[in-house]
């Protein structure tokens, strides 16, 4: 039931634009997830970095699909101030499990999870894959609706303009 719910939420969410006055998002450095290994994992660790935080399912193909274009984004940036964490929202561990064996490719992203589905309230969450760009100061720049290509040259560029400059 909660699939359907969020399938529908998802669909919606190819239609609708996402602008960061749209939606709201929590002090992002107070929020910790668990890994899949059942570890906590604070976002406060991101402190002074650009990041990216994807929500996402791995039943929900548009998500699936991007996956690759995240890894390949955050490995143009491996050696700058930036990181993607996804959140798999709604899901458990075993969940992950399941998709992670039928990639071809490891993903290396920091994958977190959210199987609560929490994430839906404190994002206000439109539907799935939704994407919020924090600059290095912790600041919400822009809300990412549906999914995007996001190895191309115009997020590469959106990226290395919120990247803090050296000293």
């Amino acid at each position: 039931m909660l699939k359907h719910f969020l399938l529908g939420l998802l669909l919606i969410s190819q239609t609708t634009p996402g602008h960061a006055g749209e939606s709201r998002a929590p002090d992002i450095y107070r929020l910790s997830f668990q890994t899949p290994e059942g570890t906590s994992y604070s976002l406060a660790q991101h402190r002074g970095e650009v990041l990216l935080v994807n929500f996402w399912a791995t039943w929900c193909p548009p998500c699936v699909k991007e996956m690759p274009e995240l890894e390949s984004l955050e490995q143009a940036f491996i050696d700058r101030p930036f990181r993607i964490v996804a959140i798999s929202a709604g899901e458990s561990a075993a969940d992950l499990e399941a998709f992670k064996h039928k990639l071809d490719t490891p993903l290396t992203l920091q994958i977190l999870l959210d199987s609560e589905g929490r994430t839906f309230t404190e994002f206000n969450l439109k539907g799935l894959p939704m994407s919020y760009l924090f600059d290095s100061e912790g600041e919400l720049v822009e809300v990412i609706t549906g999914a995007r290509e996001w190895a191309s040259e115009k997020w590469k560029a959106r990226i290395r303009e919120l990247l803090p400059t050296a000293p």
